[in-house]
């Protein structure tokens, strides 16, 4: 499969990281229905690519390059402490942190190294920032996230989000 390139998402990108976002959705659709949705694909690499290029500087967007081609990307938030910290239960949010916004990378390239990649530069950038904490939320039942987050990238179960269908 070769090595990969982590960089910053260029004008040019929204195609490939579109098809790692559908391919990826693709997945998580066939295993919760309920749950995930496959986005619409009219629009949707010029939308990624103007989200992953056009960003401030408390956001960072990079791609998992692969011969050229962007076959993943990664998009996270630095978070600085929340200005009512001592009156909140939590002790994170009186950190400054990063939260991971999106990861996805084409189902080609799993297990090849882009998604740990994507996210030590991830870790690096919040480290320079001077933040004390990553989070990110992932889907419990998954068979590929669960374990890459926890085994590969040695992260730990944190919270848990309940849902719960009104209608």
């Amino acid at each position: 499969m070769g090595a990969f390139e982590v960089r910053a998402a260029r004008d040019g990108d929204g195609n490939g990281v579109a098809g790692a976002w559908r391919d990826s959705a693709e997945f998580y659709r066939e295993l919760a229905p309920e749950a995930f949705q496959v986005p619409a694909e009219n629009g949707l690499s010029g939308w990624l690519e103007d989200k992953l290029v056009n960003h401030d500087g408390n956001t960072l967007a990079l791609v998992a390059d692969h011969e050229g081609e962007a076959v993943g990307f990664v998009h996270a938030s630095f978070l600085s402490p929340h200005e009512d910290a001592e009156r909140q239960m939590t002790r994170d949010v009186g950190l400054p942190r990063v939260f991971v916004n999106a990861l996805a990378v084409r189902r080609a390239h799993w297990r090849g190294g882009a998604g740990t990649g994507l996210m030590r530069a991830v870790e690096r950038w919040g480290r320079e920032r001077g933040a004390r904490l990553l989070t990110l939320e992932a889907f419990a039942d998954s068979p590929v996230s669960v374990p890459f987050y926890e085994n590969g990238m040695g992260y730990e179960r944190y919270a848990v989000v309940f849902a719960k269908p009104l209608s």
